[in-house]
């Protein structure tokens, strides 16, 4: 039995991409996005694949197609607010857990392109590179890689990001959180998560995407989240 993680189908990954950037800002609302036969050289495979990833937008109402006129965004997938917005610190405690964050990493440097793109600022612009291990009565539960503006968060320390940032943010700045956007993936661990959490490397583990947004559509970071997930389970609650 095979222990690699089956690979995506080309047309979910197009998908996948074309929704990552219109969740990002990269397209926004009432956007044009490329032909099927641009996208079609861009991801190099063929123009019934693309038909494929962009169909299913269609179907889901992300995007429109006008005939003779091109296929259009017509909302945000990230403005479904389909769960509960928690820290982990607040879940933590809800649990009965004591919850404790080590930083790793707290740089400063330049965006690339693709950050950049994630956080809708101008590529070359001045971000946060965070690396932090989230800990539940001592055990690491979760790893994190997140990046934010540094101009939007001058203030940012390393005291603030060893509690709870999403406090911080609201409690502390009065800014409101509004939502976040999840894209979710099974991964066999690298190396270095698998040492953490003292794992066999062929454990599969949740890898997150995620971008959290303010009330007014703004981004405040993104983040790549790395689960420990034998010992700590992804829940969500719904809600109307």
């Amino acid at each position: 039995m095979s222990n690699t993680v089956p690979k995506i189908a080309q047309y979910k990954q197009i998908q996948n991409d074309i929704l990552d950037k219109i969740s990002t800002g990269y397209y926004k609302k009432d956007d044009s996005i490329p032909t099927e036969l641009e996208l079609s050289k861009t991801y190099n495979v063929s123009r019934v694949t693309v038909r494929r990833a962009t169909d299913n937008l269609v179907a889901k109402g992300i995007l429109t197609r006008t005939p003779g006129v091109g296929t259009f965004v017509s909302r945000n997938p990230a403005t479904q607010k389909i769960a509960k917005l928690k820290s982990f610190t607040q879940e933590m405690i809800e649990l009965g857990i004591k919850p404790s964050t080590k930083v790793c990493t707290f740089s400063i440097k330049k965006a690339d392109d693709k950050i950049a793109r994630k956080l809708n600022l101008e590529s070359d612009s001045m971000i946060y590179f965070i690396e932090r291990i989230r800990y539940g009565n001592n055990e690491p539960l979760a790893f994190e890689k997140t990046y934010m503006s540094v101009e939007s968060n001058p203030e940012l320390s390393i005291k603030i990001l060893e509690e709870s940032k999403y406090n911080y943010i609201e409690k502390v700045k009065k800014l409101k959180i509004g939502y976040s956007y999840h894209q979710t993936s099974p991964i066999l661990p690298p190396d270095k998560i698998a040492k953490l959490f003292n794992i066999d490397k062929q454990t599969p583990i949740i890898k997150i995407g995620n971008t959290t947004y303010f009330e007014d559509g703004t981004i405040l970071d993104y983040t790549e989240l790395y689960f420990n997930s034998p010992k700590y389970q992804l829940n969500y609650i719904k809600s109307r």
